[in-house]
């Protein structure tokens, strides 16, 4: 099948490598799996300058984890109070070539009468975004359009070209848009948000949620878009699995966290039970922390206050690149999961913690999201985010550390290997294709 033969992808996902922002190794993963089905990709995405310079959340390894045959485009964007001049004035000789054909024109014309809400903090980048995806389709029809949120302007952009060029999309919400994610109340956003967030549900071929609960509460908000309604969960790529559990000659009790330190985790809590039972360990037992301290470079002195200074059972290792995932695992001989808020939280790790061969400790209250993700997995304790529980499920885990037997372990890859993260994309893969 030549290039020009292949159905045409074009994704906007505002986050794509190198931004190492959550949820961007899922769009990764989506953009590769398109590809590998054969599909010709396009990413539409933020410039590098964006995440180095205003949010400081960069890792330059992920670039080489995009299949060499997905084009991206970088539209620049900045939250300063003329990024509008400096993302045109990095595009202006494609723009001023776009904003002379009728369907740039419709495009934002629908875009100032229909859409006068600013959905998130992003929307500045929808109009040179949009002008990007519609210089695109003059080059090479686009097939269909799929977004991930958020920002959830990257919803607005797609749905506004699907208007202007009659081609169908598709959204991600990796996140709920209008939703507390935490308490599943409605935010208080302007109604015009709201109303915004109806024409896109409304509008696109395929709503894809992260998990029922989700899925559930957007049924019920967009009741005409139930048969449009999908769960397609987070998923682990088979490269971060730990092949081995740490050899702990020396007696030792490892726990470890990797994922991106937030005001949310109860991390006060889990410290201060580690403390009350470090005492019955032996020497060189340890807590080790990997990952960013909070989602933009401003939030790591704030947060770095949150962890001890100089302590024997306590290890702050700093970022975790991608290739080194699968070493900080075997590290370990058990793992500890900091969830916080209900069923719509399960936390972007939870299912590539579950394929490790090693117990969990998931901090949660009942009914999380993260909780009933790893129902049914062996060596998994649970409790809510109180010392006293934490210390009880702690002591548990490390009974499970030394009761795990390798029919266990098997046990734990046959629970998770739905969620290889190759297989949890094809239901979305399946559902763009058949609606394209």
């Amino acid at each position: 099948m030549s290039e020009r033969s292949k159905p045409h992808l074009v994704y906007i996902a505002f986050f794509f490598p190198p931004s190492r922002a959550s949820g961007v190794y899922r769009a990764l993963a989506t953009a590769n799996v398109f590809r590998s089905k054969g599909w010709e990709v396009t990413v539409i995405t933020s410039n590098e300058e964006f995440y180095v310079n205003e949010i400081g959340t960069y890792d330059a390894s992920l670039l080489k984890s995009i299949d060499k045959g997905i084009s991206v485009i970088r539209v620049p964007f900045s939250f300063g109070s003329n990024a509008g001049e400096r993302s045109n004035s990095r595009l202006k000789s494609v723009f001023l070539r776009i904003q002379r054909k009728v369907k740039v024109i419709f495009a934002n014309v629908l875009g100032r009468f229909l859409s006068p809400a600013k959905a998130d903090n992003y929307y500045e980048w929808v109009n040179p975004a949009v002008s990007a995806l519609l210089e695109v389709n003059e080059n090479k029809r686009v097939s269909h359009i799929l977004a991930t949120g958020n920002p959830f302007s990257s919803f607005e952009v797609a749905y506004r070209c699907h208007k202007a060029i009659e081609v169908p999309f598709s959204i991600d919400y990796r996140d709920p848009w209008t939703l507390n994610v935490y308490s599943g109340e409605k935010l208080p956003v302007d109604k015009r948000v709201d109303a915004l967030e109806k024409r896109i549900v409304e509008s696109a071929s395929n709503i894809f949620h992260v998990n029922e609960a989700m899925s559930e509460k957007n049924k019920t908000m967009f009741p005409k878009t139930v048969s449009n309604q999908f769960v397609v969960p987070n998923g682990f790529d088979l490269d971060s699995i730990a092949s081995r559990r740490r050899n702990n000659d020396d007696g030792a009790i490892v726990f470890g966290i990797l994922g991106t330190l937030n005001p949310h985790w109860p991390i006060k809590e889990i410290l201060q039970a580690w403390n009350n039972i470090a005492v019955d360990l032996p020497q060189g037992s340890c807590i080790k922390l990997g990952g960013y301290l909070g989602y933009f470079a401003h939030s790591e002195k704030p947060l770095s206050k949150l962890l001890p200074g100089d302590s024997s059972n306590f290890e702050y290792v700093g970022p975790i690149e991608k290739g080194n995932i699968k070493a900080f695992y075997e590290s370990l001989d058990a793992i500890i999961i900091p969830a916080s808020g209900g069923p719509m939280v399960t936390t972007g790790k939870v299912y590539e913690v579950a394929a490790q061969p090693h117990p969990i400790l998931c901090i949660q209250g009942e009914g999380g999201g993260a909780r009933m993700a790893l129902e049914g997995r062996p060596h998994v304790h649970s409790c809510e985010a109180i010392v006293e529980s934490i210390e009880r499920a702690m002591r548990n885990t490390i009974n499970s550390h030394f009761d795990m037997t390798q029919n266990d372990i098997l046990e734990m890859q046959k629970f998770a290997a739905s969620f290889e993260r190759q297989f949890s994309l094809e239901k979305l893969f399946n559902h763009v294709q058949a609606s394209t």
